[in-house]
């Protein structure tokens, strides 16, 4: 009840200074805020009081997404040293190490948490031994935290994302398999990590499998955690384009925002609350991926998040906003972009700066034509399950239906985790898995 009273109203305002003054200011302008008002309330209250751990926390992480980074160093060398044993603050550190292309720092801050058994800690410790140490090492630590945190989904996420490699996904999968407490309702929590461990290994009809696997599960009356999917709300999106436009007009890379960013763009006047992510193109003609790479592993305002099978550049924001850069290419008087397994075309077009929000953002020439070509005449209708790897986008091209059916096999577990019986069947039909469809049509 407490919690709920200072998120509707600014009560802390009459609250003396201290630790639960802050906690009340952090979670009021969570609610109705944002990160700017956040760091200004911080530093007109002099910095983070650190009596409380879960406060501290609180505001360093606020600190971090906003990359205030002065005032951050100070929070966590206070908070190392009145709470040496915290993993979360192990895990925070080395998150800001790996912003400013740290890696090596990073990867020790990261272990400090992994020993006392924090699924985050280990999670970066993963990711970060990929960056730093020979790739053998990399991969055995990988394998180790399956075993170690096989229900993790965030454990098991820097696991999957760097299985690019037949021979890894089969060890993965077997430490997995061969717990000896293994239960099979273990899968629902972490089956995306499982199969996107098989699909980027180029395992596609095992990353089907465990789809299908957990289907199973469900229709034997095993339940699932709610499917976790990443939108913009909450992640500081206007700040991830002001910062995209800024790193990438420093280093003379001319570039348009693209699909639903423009989308949200020209028709909300902001990036869309429940997008997965900021789009962004670059015209063949400009395209250099390393160069690309370098701009943004030099700043440290983003990371990297890169796919083996794709020759996209995958970012993340400070605020917590994915970014996808793609390369924009002219073929039979259309222009085309990628995906892993499908490719989107245009009319040829020109980009142009349209003030939005108060800022010039590049954006496609006639921005209305490109958003009917990419979402049809109703566009400025919100289409809350409209599906861009789908046939529901008009200029949609498969180039790999076999990954094309793992997709569709994911989508029939996600609608049947959430009660939508019809609609997964259909996604199972899709799926190439028939039998099944007709069990759950049933």
């Amino acid at each position: 009840m407490a919690v709920r009273a200072v998120t509707r109203r600014p009560w802390y305002r009459l609250m003396p200074p201290g630790g639960m003054r802050t906690y009340a200011a952090l979670k009021y302008h969570a609610e109705h805020s944002g990160q700017e008002e956040i760091v200004r309330y911080l530093r007109s209250a002099g910095g983070v009081p650190t009596k409380s751990l879960s406060t501290a926390l609180m505001a360093a992480k606020a600190l971090f997404r906003a990359a205030q980074d002065d005032l951050l160093e100070e929070t966590l060398t206070g908070l190392e040293r009145r709470y040496p044993e915290a993993p979360a603050v192990h895990v925070l550190r080395a998150d800001l190490f790996t912003f400013h292309g740290r890696y090596e720092e990073a990867l020790r801050s990261a272990e400090l948490g992994d020993r006392a058994g924090s699924a985050a800690a280990a999670a970066r410790v993963v990711k970060l031994s990929y960056r730093t140490g020979p790739r053998r090492v990399a991969e055995q630590r990988a394998v180790t935290t399956v075993r170690r945190h096989p229900r993790s989904p965030e454990a098991l996420w820097p696991v999957a994302m760097h299985c690019d490699t037949a021979e890894q996904y089969a060890r993965v999968a077997q430490a997995w398999r061969e717990r000896p407490d293994a239960a099979p309702a273990d899968l629902l929590p972490v089956v995306r990590q499982l199969a996107v461990a098989a699909s980027r290994a180029g395992e596609l009809e095992a990353a089907r499998e465990w789809y299908l696997e957990a289907v199973k599960l469900l229709l034997a009356g095993h339940s699932a955690p709610a499917p976790a999917t990443t939108t913009l709300a909450g992640l500081g999106a206007r700040n991830a384009l002001g910062d995209l436009c800024d790193a990438l007009d420093r280093a003379g890379v001319p570039f348009f925002f693209a699909a639903g960013t423009v989308l949200g763009l020209i028709r909300e006047g902001r990036p869309l609350g429940a997008d997965g992510d900021i789009d962004i193109g670059v015209f063949a003609q400009d395209w250099d991926r390393n160069a690309l790479i370098k701009i943004f592993t030099d700043d440290p305002r983003f990371d990297l998040d890169l796919h083996p099978q794709s020759q996209k550049v995958g970012l993340r924001h400070r605020g917590g906003s994915p970014v996808d850069i793609f390369r924009f290419y002219e073929e039979d008087g259309r222009v085309w972009h990628d995906g892993v397994f499908v490719r989107w075309h245009n009319s040829p077009f020109q980009v142009i700066r349209q003030e939005i929000g108060g800022r010039e953002l590049p954006l496609p020439e006639q921005p209305e034509r490109y958003l009917e070509e990419n979402y049809g005449p109703d566009w400025r209708v919100p289409n809350p399950g409209f599906d861009a790897f789908t046939d529901d986008a008009p200029n949609l091209e498969v180039t790999w239906p076999e990954y094309q059916r793992v997709h569709f096999a994911r989508r029939a577990y996600q609608c049947l985790a959430s009660g939508q019986r019809a609609q997964a069947a259909r996604e199972l039909e899709r799926a190439g898995a028939a039998e099944l469809a007709a069990q759950v049509a049933g």
